[in-house]
C-alpha cells in the first residue's frame, strides 16, 4: 500500500510540474498583464515628478517659452509679479449684471434664496 501511496504522490508531482513548465512557457498570464498595466500606471503618475528614480531620464522640451508665451499664461493671476500692474477697468458692474453672471451658479450667494422660493427682483431689499 506503501507503494501505491508513492506511485501516486509521484504522479501527481509530476503532473503538476508539467503543468507549471507548460504554464510559463505560455503567453502571459493575467498577472503579467496586471503587472505590466499597474507599471504603466505608475510610470504616468510619476512623469514630472523631482522625487522620481526616473526623472533624470526625462525628456526636456528643446523649445523654451518667450516672454510673450509666459505673460500671456500669467495673465489675470494673482500670483505673477505684473499683478499689481494689471489694467483694472473703470466700469464697476451693476447688480443686473452680476446676477445675470451668477445665474444657474450653484455657488452663487442667492443661488440657495431661489431654492427656498424668496423672491430675489430688483425691488426687494436684498438685491440693493
Amino acid at each position: 500500500m506503501l507503494s501505491n501511496l508513492s506511485l501516486s504522490l509521484g504522479a501527481a508531482l509530476a503532473l503538476s510540474t508539467a503543468f507549471g513548465v507548460a504554464r510559463a512557457a505560455g503567453s502571459p498570464t493575467n498577472s503579467d498583464a496586471r503587472h505590466s498595466s499597474l507599471n504603466d500606471e505608475i510610470n504616468a503618475l510619476e512623469t514630472g515628478n523631482p522625487h522620481s528614480v526616473d526623472y533624470r531620464n526625462r525628456v526636456i522640451p528643446s523649445h523654451s517659452p518667450t516672454n510673450d508665451e509666459i505673460n500671456a499664461l500669467e495673465t489675470g493671476n494673482p500670483d505673477s509679479v505684473d499683478y499689481p500692474n494689471r489694467a483694472i477697468p473703470r466700469h464697476s458692474p451693476t447688480n443686473d449684471e452680476i446676477n445675470a453672471l451668477e445665474t444657474r451658479n450653484p455657488h452663487s450667494v442667492d443661488s440657495n434664496k431661489d431654492q427656498q422660493g424668496t423672491p430675489t427682483d430688483s425691488k426687494s431689499p436684498v438685491a440693493e
